[in-house]
């Protein structure tokens, strides 16, 4: 049977094209008319000894239709009703002539056939809601507006294949056109792009966004379009809605507004045909803004539970600046803070007053992971240089760069540590069920296995956990006793053989299984509080000669007073060691010392590093630069002398290589690496 839609699985693209075809003749400016049907393949012939007369017949219409040969497609049709009224094929027939009629510009003529055809054969979904939008199109084309509404409410999606319900939304779109709603219209496109096929798609989409671009333009007020950017953000022509609010918001003066459409599509949309335009706009507006060149946005916690922290980082940087040495060359550079909070629509709001009222030409922070995405997002959108600060890497933006100590970098160098210099081939992981732990892990794994090692065993634990035995039993073979029942019955026989009837702390040996220890160490990224309770537990298990292997947050009286004399070779990384008497890290903890009459930690010197490089940056241009020069600059790091170590840029990062700090005698030291 030949239909608009095909019920089958066969169903093509070229169907689409077919009924844009049929559409484009009601005189539609909007509808593309140029575009050449495909011409349906011929049924192949029929076997003549298996077919009847009457469906040699109704295969002759469907083969002359498929040719396009109208005049006799209509002459074998009015033979076939009057030769066999009572067909099983008359249905179809239906179907068939409605499709010509509609071809030959008789839209009413066809929709009378139309509804014969669901009339007579109402009991196959699928080829009624196939002849429904047929007959919904002819009514369209006749202009039996009411009517067309009325038969597409009777479609059932469900009971069509993607290819046809896409053609469905079509319709629906210009249904909603010829009743002069625009903004349904949109949402019809909207949707039936959202379902489009990838890669075979690129031709409808591109005829879904002609329509689009055409009945946006017929939305006002501009707030109509903002709504449905917020309701498909999703879809793949929501290029087409960020264009439109970045090219009408400019004239208007929405300042920063219009920018951020454009700058998001540019990110999200790189193969957008608007991409080119967008850019171009985006330079001319990023020229006219006011950018305050030597003034240098911090955005950090300076309030609340983390505010002592986003306090040690503002020393950092203000160090680095020379703010309180009166010895320091005054360079010029205004810093302005704002609070970060503590949710990720607070350190919003603070980026967004550091650009729009102080109009700063870079920011530093935020140190939270919390809400650092979001403001990374911000900074891509609006073309601002951001140095993070948080733990957490975010997605790789232009604008935005990685100024932290991430919890990724820190896994990989002490799994690279553990490797070349303590000489472990097989590791274990224990580490929190959330984010950063499944971060850590997840880095630690890959560069373990990229290394040639092997992760023989790996277990999580719940935050705030604080009876780790079941996790030490799991990763030494102790939980699963059934696994190891010959070894209980041979302890069962010992103890018969000593005639141990009761157990006590002189014959438990005769009762608990030895821990199978087929690991040399154990990654633990977890805080110095958890840490030091999960390195005793080991010990209590009977879990001796494993290296303990951690991350920054080990770099803490609070580890050692915890884990006590299980700490004993634990060993971590972190980015700063102030016990040195070596170059730019002793100058640096003196001169902190000095002025803040404490001893700093990595913490400080990572943003004293982020600070002294916009500073070497800007005091060193013959000119201002703007945000995208900055941006450029900041790029070009290469072995920059930092107290943190030599910093250079990579995809989006400031790298540094780490020091590796070991635990001997109850206290820290740096450690020797060997490669």
């Amino acid at each position: 049977m030949i239909h608009l839609l095909e019920s089958g699985a066969v169903s093509k693209i070229r169907d689409l094209i077919l009924f844009l075809m049929i559409l484009g003749y009601s005189g539609c400016s909007s509808i593309p008319k140029k575009i050449p049907p495909e011409k349906p393949s011929p049924p192949p012939p029929p076997h003549e000894t298996s077919l009847s007369r009457e469906e040699k017949d109704y295969d002759e219409i469907e083969r002359l239709f498929a040719r396009n040969l109208y005049s006799a497609t209509e002459t074998k049709v009015l033979s076939f009703f009057q030769l066999y009224p009572n067909s099983q094929f008359i249905p179809s027939v239906e179907n068939i002539y409605g499709l010509l009629l509609l071809q030959t510009k008789k839209p009413a003529e066809a929709a009378l056939h139309f509804r014969k055809a669901t009339t007579l054969n109402s009991k196959h979904p699928s080829f009624v809601n196939s002849v429904y939008f047929n007959l919904a199109t002819a009514e369209l084309e006749a202009n039996e507006i009411q009517n067309a509404e009325a038969t597409t409410q009777k479609i059932n999606l469900q009971e069509l294949n993607l290819a046809n319900r896409i053609k469905v939304y079509y319709l629906k779109a210009n249904l909603f056109d010829k009743k002069g709603l625009p903004l349904e219209t949109c949402r019809q496109l909207l949707t039936g792009a959202k379902i489009l096929p990838d890669p075979d798609s690129q031709n409808t989409k591109k005829l879904f966004a002609q329509r689009l671009d055409q009945e946006l333009e017929k939305l006002i007020p501009i707030q109509a379009v903002e709504n449905l950017l917020q309701e498909f953000n999703d879809s793949p022509l929501a290029d087409s809605l960020l264009f439109k609010l970045g090219t009408t918001k400019l004239p208007l003066g929405h300042t920063g507004n219009e920018e951020t459409y454009l700058r998001t599509l540019i990110t999200q949309f790189p193969q957008s045909s608007y991409y080119a335009a967008a850019s171009e706009l985006l330079s001319q507006v990023q020229s006219k803004l006011p950018v305050n060149s030597r003034t240098i946005g911090i955005l950090l916690p300076v309030k609340g539970k983390f505010g002592k922290f986003g306090l040690k980082s503002l020393q950092g940087i203000q160090l680095a600046f020379g703010i309180f040495n009166i010895s320091t060359p005054d360079s010029k550079i205004k810093l302005v803070i704002e609070d970060s909070g503590e949710t990720p629509e607070q350190a919003l709001n603070g980026f967004n007053r550091l650009i729009f009222k102080h109009q700063v030409v870079a920011v530093i922070g935020p140190m939270l992971t919390k809400g650092v995405d979001q403001v990374a997002q911000r900074a891509q959108e609006l073309g601002v240089p951001l140095i993070s600060l948080a733990r957490r890497e975010s997605t790789f933006q232009d604008y935005v760069f990685q100024g932290g100590l991430t919890q990724q970098l820190q896994a990989q160098q002490i799994a690279q540590y553990a490797f070349h210099s303590l000489g472990a081939r097989r590791f274990a992981m224990i580490y929190p069920n959330e984010k950063i732990g499944l971060e850590s892990s997840q880095s630690f794994w890959d560069t373990i296995q990229a290394l040639g090692g092997k992760i023989v065993g790996a277990e999580t634990y719940n935050p705030g956990e604080t009876d780790f035995r079941q996790v030490v039993d799991k990763l030494s073979g102790l939980y699963y006793g059934e696994a190891r029942s010959h070894e209980l019955e041979l302890l069962a026989q010992e103890r018969a053989a000593n005639k141990i009837i009761r157990k006590t702390r002189k014959n438990e040996q005769f009762y608990r299984l030895k821990p199978i220890v087929d690991y040399d160490a154990v990654f633990i990224p977890d805080d110095p509080r958890i840490a030091g309770q999960i390195l005793p537990t080991f010990a209590y298990r009977d879990v001796e000669n494993v290296k303990f292997l951690g991350t920054s947050s080990w770099n803490s009286s609070e580890f050692l007073s915890r884990a006590q004399s299980y700490a004993e070779h634990a060993t971590f990384v972190d980015a700063f060691f102030p016990h040195t008497d070596l170059g730019l890290a002793k100058a640096f903890t003196d001169e902190y010392q000095s002025t803040y009459a404490q001893e700093p930690s990595s913490l400080e010197a990572l943003a004293y590093d982020a600070g002294l490089i916009l500073k070497n940056i800007i005091t060193s241009s013959s000119k201002n630069l703007s945000r995208s020069e900055l941006r450029d600059q900041l790029k070009l790091i290469h072995e920059f002398p930092g107290v943190t170590g030599k910093i250079s840029y990579r995809n989006g990062q400031f790298f540094r290589e780490l020091t590796v700090i070991r635990v001997k005698n109850g206290n820290f030291l740096k450690a020797l690496q060997t490669q």
